[in-house]
């Protein structure tokens, strides 16, 4: 191993010294997002150091957001993440051009579907009636974050032009048909992945993932979208910014969840 640049001269630490070479590589992409870095043996003799100092540095990288352990499994490099406010009503693209992070839309299925029980509820609509169900896999260069089904009554979904939402919000279509969207409730909580959420978000089958589900309504209140966003666990948090005149949430996308 170079030693020159490295730290390793005067009284750096090794750990130390380790730590700022694994982080240029990861940040190079020598090791890229969701991929196991060596084994601690390799990287033991690699760098010609004690278990216990590489443990160090894996530790540090780990801290610093760098690095995640999955036990039983290895140490990965984790995937970048991004920040979703739960305040206002905007896409989830326009919060991520905020944070300068480019997001990419894959349609995965459209149809007119009878309208799932709990949806039709929802959408003020008949037990089975037509709705337009469009599957959606969000994601950015380093791989997928949401996985997003969005029903809209038929009358709604006839107007929308499924194919331009690969690089449009729906929220911006519904804009330019003239419905609008004017407010939502949205409810989280955590879930398991299943198999076939697991295989398109490139997770393992029960990693932990947060299930938004938005209803967003027009005017007059009428019900326009009924979302369930599937936001991968391992790269979104939630933060709360509090003050004496209330609180602003918002989710976190962590290096390693939707446009509306």
């Amino acid at each position: 191993m170079e030693r020159n640049d490295r730290g390793f001269r005067g009284r750096v630490p090794k750990y130390l010294a380790i730590y700022r070479v694994l982080a240029e590589r990861v940040e190079a992409g020598h090791y890229e997002p969701g991929t196991p870095l060596p084994a601690q043996r390799e990287l033991v003799e690699e760098f010609d150091v004690s278990l216990m100092t590489v443990r160090q540095a894996l530790q540090a990288l780990e801290a610093d957001g760098l690095l995640e352990t999955r036990h039983g499994v290895g140490t990965f490099v984790r995937r970048p993440s991004f920040s979703y406010g739960l305040t206002g009503l905007r896409s989830l693209s326009q919060e991520l051009v905020e944070q300068g992070i480019e997001l990419s839309t894959e349609v995965l299925a459209a149809s007119v579907v009878p309208a799932p029980a709990d949806v039709a509820g929802r959408l003020g609509l008949p037990a089975d009636a037509p709705v337009l169900a469009v599957e959606r896999l969000r994601g950015t260069s380093t791989g997928p974050l949401v996985l997003q089904t969005s029903y809209l009554p038929a009358a709604v979904g006839a107007r929308i032009d499924v194919d331009a939402l690969g690089g449009r919000s729906l929220y911006r279509l519904l804009e330019e048909l003239g419905t609008p969207v004017r407010r939502a409730s949205e409810t989280i909580r955590a879930v398991a992945l299943t198999d076939a959420e697991a295989a398109s978000l490139d997770r393992s089958p029960g990693s932990p993932a947060l299930l938004s589900c938005r209803l967003s309504r027009g005017d007059d209140d009428v019900p326009l979208v009924d979302d369930r966003a599937l936001l991968v666990g391992d790269g979104t948090v939630i933060t709360a910014e509090r003050a004496v005149t209330g609180t602003d949430f918002s989710y976190g996308h962590v290096t390693r969840g939707p446009e509306r």
